[in-house]
């Protein structure tokens, strides 16, 4: 009777581990296969990644390709060919920390929220201008010979130059371009030129329409870079990496990059 209590649990034990085995290994492709689902971060993809700690590693490229319009720049700017994960340029030093500076300014000032990027204190220049350009007034002629005809005539035409207001060339503009009513019938716009990129020139292609969409493709000699924006939301795809949906502070930010003027001039 001993001997039978013996072997039938000595079954039973057995059962219980081979199902507990069974399961353990079941369980544990699920966790590897969810962890493999999980979008890298750019720490796990990139080397010497500071600032930027926590963002999807897909989201890299957009934000340094924002950063380089926001400023006017190309990637050597800030980069070493080749071994972007070098220190060696000031300027990475001093993008780190006007970073960080943006961060600081949403949190304090927007909740936040992306209510301050690059692009609102560079728009499109390497160093922002902290006092907007303006009129002086005229230098006083110096003592001396008469000018000639020539001289004068010319010097009256910049003097009429120099008190043109913004208003009145846009006017002209307007005017010769056929009227306000020829600008309003304008809606879409495609542009086709070169992008300096890492030292290389190339060909790129730009379509726009209105309102704030937008789409270009710039040929790579392994594929096509594309970055679009539908008005809302932003995507951005380069050669053997897939379709990638941009972050949402990123596709706020694209409308202020558009090249296309969406309203009447």
């Amino acid at each position: 009777m001993n001997r039978k209590l013996v072997v039938m649990l000595s079954v039973l034990l057995v059962v219980v581990t081979c199902s507990a085995t069974h399961s353990k290994l079941k369980a544990e492709p699920a966790q590897q296969t969810a962890a493999s689902l999980s979008p890298k971060k750019a720490e796990e993809q990139f080397k010497n990644i500071q600032v930027l700690k926590g963002i999807p590693a897909d989201q890299v490229f957009p934000t340094m390709q924002f950063i380089a319009a926001s400023l006017g720049v190309e990637c050597d700017f800030c980069h070493v060919q080749n071994a972007f994960e070098k220190d060696d340029k000031k300027p990475k030093q001093t993008a780190r920390k006007m970073v960080e500076m943006m961060f600081a300014i949403n949190k304090d000032n927007f909740q936040g929220n992306r209510g301050v990027t690059c692009y609102s204190c560079h728009r499109g220049n390497a160093h922002p201008m902290a006092i907007p350009a303006v009129l002086t007034e005229d230098t006083k002629e110096p003592m001396g010979a008469p000018h000639r005809s020539e001289e004068r005539k010319a010097g009256e035409s910049l003097k009429e130059a120099a008190t043109t207001t913004a208003d009145q060339l846009l006017d002209k503009y307007i005017e010769a371009i056929g009227g306000a009513s020829a600008v309003d019938k304008i809606n879409s716009r495609v542009m086709k030129g070169t992008i300096d990129f890492g030292g290389r020139s190339l060909p790129i292609d730009v379509y726009a329409k209105d309102p704030e969409k937008r789409i270009s493709f710039t040929h790579m000699a392994d594929g096509d870079s594309v970055t679009a924006f539908n008005g809302q939301e932003g995507w951005m795809e380069l050669p053997d990496t897939p379709c990638a949906k941009c972050t949402a502070a990123i596709s706020m930010a694209l409308p202020s990059m558009l090249t296309f003027i969406s309203q009447p001039i």
